[in-house]
């Protein structure tokens, strides 16, 4: 196996440079507007993912609460035109009951959302803020023959 020399990226140096002060404040104020949009973006998200999913549990616990004769004993029509005590006492406990494993299901909709939507690749760190690369002049590109045997992949290739 011979080893094939992989590209670095066009343009970039490895040493970041200090920013000028006023360049360096206005990309500070940039990046945490950017990353304050990013992170109210996600918690809207996460309450979207969890009012949809928790509804069905959260609603068995609201009317359990406002219903039993122990809690809040409301006097409102559906409290009283179709369930007694018993029946909100089931409830309190399917709505108990369904709502570990329907946060563990919206928790994994919400990361399989952020994985897919790749929410995390939006955040960006305060170094870029506060430095910046020194750009370099490419290399002169060399012409590549047309035949297909002749392009270099990056990587390892046999031999």
């Amino acid at each position: 196996m011979a080893e094939v020399p992989a590209a670095q990226r066009p343009g970039l140096a490895g040493a970041p440079e200090p920013r000028d002060p006023l360049d360096c404040w206005a990309c500070a104020v940039l990046v945490t507007a950017q990353n304050l949009l990013v992170a109210v973006f996600n918690l809207l998200l996460l309450a979207l993912v969890l009012g949809t999913i928790l509804l069905p549990a959260v609603t068995m616990l609201g009317f359990g609460f406002l219903c039993h004769s122990q809690f809040l004993r409301s006097q409102a029509p559906p409290c009283t035109a179709h369930l007694r005590d018993p029946g909100f006492t089931a409830l309190l406990v399917i709505g108990f009951l369904l709502l570990v494993p329907l946060l563990v299901l919206a928790l994994a909709t919400y990361r399989r959302l952020c994985l897919r939507l790749r929410l995390a690749d939006c955040l960006v760190p305060y170094s870029r803020a506060l430095y910046r690369r020194r750009r370099i002049p490419q290399p002169k590109q060399i012409p590549v023959s047309s035949s297909p045997r002749s392009v270099p992949t990056p990587g390892k290739v046999w031999v």
